[in-house]
């Protein structure tokens, strides 16, 4: 079967005092095309990766949202954009 990779902060972290991807412009705009949130298509790229997303909250709302990005498709091109936002810089490391 191979390896998969996790994503624990799969909207990119909090509280690490740079700015998030959910207020990058490509995020914002790409989700502003779909009608969606930019977390909901942060969530989208990663299930379209295959990557496991396990994105974290206690607001109900916020986890009725994160389920509902099964609605729509990242185009190959919002993909392309997405991926090419490498920031170099872990959120997290343990």
């Amino acid at each position: 079967m191979g390896t998969i990779l996790e994503a624990w902060f799969p909207l990119g972290g909090r509280g690490t005092g740079i700015k998030p991807l959910s207020e990058h412009e490509v995020i914002t705009s790409i989700a502003q095309a779909h009608n969606k949130s930019a977390y909901q298509v942060l969530l989208r790229w990663h299930l379209q990766c295959g990557t496991i997303a396990i994105p974290g909250s206690s607001n109900a709302a916020h986890i009725a949202e994160d389920y509902d990005i099964f609605d729509f498709e990242l185009t190959p091109d919002e993909m392309q954009h997405i991926n090419a936002l490498e920031c170099n810089h872990r959120f997290a490391s343990y």
